[in-house]
């Protein structure tokens, strides 16, 4: 039976407490929902001396949608999400990927800020301690070698956040305060870049930093959705996932972005698709030959279910499906 290894449980009431508490702990790690980070303990993948409770923050808690856009903060549960009327009608691509997130009772407990920070996956780290032991570990954990690809001179875990793509695809930039030694600074950058194309890095945080929020742009006429591809209709991570956001305006699309998910270490931007769909007049073969330029510069490895060029199909197929059904349904 795998059971949680020891540790102290700290309840901030305020952002601030919290900072000070990962400041004052240097083995501490933050905690919301859990759904992640309870499980990869169990499996011996963290043991944090203290976890940081998030949600007694109320800054972490607010979720507003006006003409400037829209903020949600990082303890924002995904079910709330999932359910507000303007992020469905104005963020369409958001509220989708927010369901598609494991099951009902898991939206219930994981937060957005849970499921942006949500570590890489592969069939060789997500183990037991035994079955990770039996082999002689991996990279990311207690090993030599990335046991995808043993060549490699780093991990190729793999990314696996669902609201992620549809967040980047939407223009959001994020919110991080905190550092390391207690410093209270702040800095906002676009999502993208956030991250880091290496499965144990994973993103830029320092040590000390949280996500606060996130902050989306205004959304008026904007066309988006998101599609995932997994073993099963619920429970399971994404094995691909395609983001797309859009505007028609004089009949050509405009301010196309285009995000794919689970086929490397971090999220892509399909840039070469979004390029052949900058200010095109919408037909089948235009859409065709964008969807097939949406795989360019993902780098999947064989550490998920279904092969890398099985998954890179699915990709195409469900850009093509997901650019067709918005041009044909047009806005809500």
């Amino acid at each position: 039976m795998m059971v949680l290894p020891d540790f102290q449980l700290v309840r901030p009431s305020s952002l601030s407490e919290a900072l000070s508490a990962l400041a004052e702990n240097p083995g501490a790690m933050p905690v919301a929902g859990g759904t992640d980070l309870l499980v990869s303990m169990k499996h011996g993948l963290f043991s944090p001396t203290h976890l940081v409770d998030l949600k007694g923050a109320p800054e972490l808690h607010h979720l507003g949608v006006g003409e400037e856009g829209a903020t949600i903060g990082a303890c924002v549960r995904l079910s709330r999400i999932k359910d507000h009327p303007l992020i469905r009608t104005r963020y369409r691509a958001l509220s989708q990927a927010a369901e598609a997130v494991a099951s009902p009772p898991l939206q219930n407990r994981g937060t957005l800020g849970g499921n942006v920070c949500l570590d890489t996956r592969c069939y060789y780290y997500n183990q037991s301690d035994f079955w990770r032991r039996s082999l002689g570990g991996c990279l990311k954990k207690d090993g030599p070698i990335c046991r995808a690809a043993p060549a490699a001179k780093r991990c190729f875990a793999n990314f696996s956040s669902d609201t992620v793509p549809a967040l980047i695809a939407l223009g959001a930039r994020v919110r991080l305060v905190g550092g390391p030694n207690g410093v209270k600074s702040e800095r906002t950058l676009p999502l993208e870049e956030f991250f880091v194309e290496d499965g144990i890095k994973r993103n830029v945080l320092l040590p000390g930093e949280l996500v606060a929020d996130l902050h989306l742009p205004p959304a008026e006429n904007l066309l988006s959705g998101y599609r995932k591809y997994r073993q099963r209709a619920s429970i399971d991570y994404p094995l691909v996932s395609v983001a797309v956001a859009f505007q028609v305006r004089e009949g050509r699309i405009r301010e196309a972005r285009v995000a794919v998910g689970a086929m490397a270490s971090s999220p892509v931007l399909a840039l070469e698709t979004m390029e052949v769909l900058e200010g095109a007049l919408p037909a089948p073969e235009l859409l065709a030959s964008a969807a097939e330029l949406v795989t360019k510069r993902t780098k999947p490895v064989g550490n998920q279910a279904g092969s890398p060029g099985h998954r890179r199909l699915m990709a195409r197929v469900m850009c093509r499906r997901l650019l067709k059904e918005l041009l044909e349904a047009g806005p809500l």
